[in-house]
């Protein structure tokens, strides 16, 4: 008895194409954007703000004072690049800050402040 042999792929290459098969590239480039918001805007900005989630293109993050939320208002563009950069594409069309609780010292404030 003679047993078909099947070539290996990378699993890598495998994954890529079960993502692209069942068309989840985009939500998994948005997730990315929440993940990775540390990497992307480094330890001093998300000691202040988190990213929580994004919706129709549109990341939302929580700032941990009004003061934050103007200064990165400011930065917007620019963060707007980096995180596409590290999702790989244009996934991410705007950012809204939302003032909350993103303080890792337990500091909680009320009201929000959107572009």
């Amino acid at each position: 008895m003679r047993q078909a042999y099947r070539r290996v792929e990378p699993i890598g290459k495998v994954l890529a194409e079960v993502v692209r098969n069942l068309g989840i590239s985009r939500k998994l480039s948005e997730q990315r954007a929440v993940v990775d918001w540390q990497k992307i805007v480094g330890r001093r900005i998300a000691e202040h703000s988190r990213a929580t989630r994004v919706d129709s293109g549109r990341l939302f993050v929580e700032v941990d004072s009004s003061v934050w939320a103007q200064e990165l208002t400011l930065m917007k563009r620019t963060i707007l690049r980096q995180v596409n950069d590290r999702t790989g594409s244009a996934t991410i069309e705007n950012i809204h800050f939302v003032i909350g609780g993103a303080s890792r010292h337990g500091a909680s404030h009320s009201g929000s402040k959107e572009d």
